[in-house]
């Protein structure tokens, strides 16, 4: 996961995330990383537009949008 999270970062790129949110409810949302700490990421959510900042634990799973595969 720690690679999508890096090539979202240094690309500029989104990338699919599937997160738990803190209410307990899970959530899948297409965002460009930000900022990436040892414990937590902070995003660019891109539907709708907002700033978000999650803890790592709440990472679920990271994947490519599509069209975007094998651009690394």
């Amino acid at each position: 996961m720690e690679r999508f999270l890096r090539y979202s970062l240094s690309h500029n790129r989104p990338i699919r995330l599937m997160l738990m949110t803190t209410e307990g409810q899970l959530r899948q949302v297409k965002a460009v990383v930000e900022a990436l700490c040892a414990d937590s990421v902070s995003l660019y959510i891109l539907r709708p537009p907002q700033r978000l900042t999650v803890r790592m634990e709440q990472l679920l799973a990271a994947d490519y949008v599509r069209g975007d595969e094998g651009q690394d």
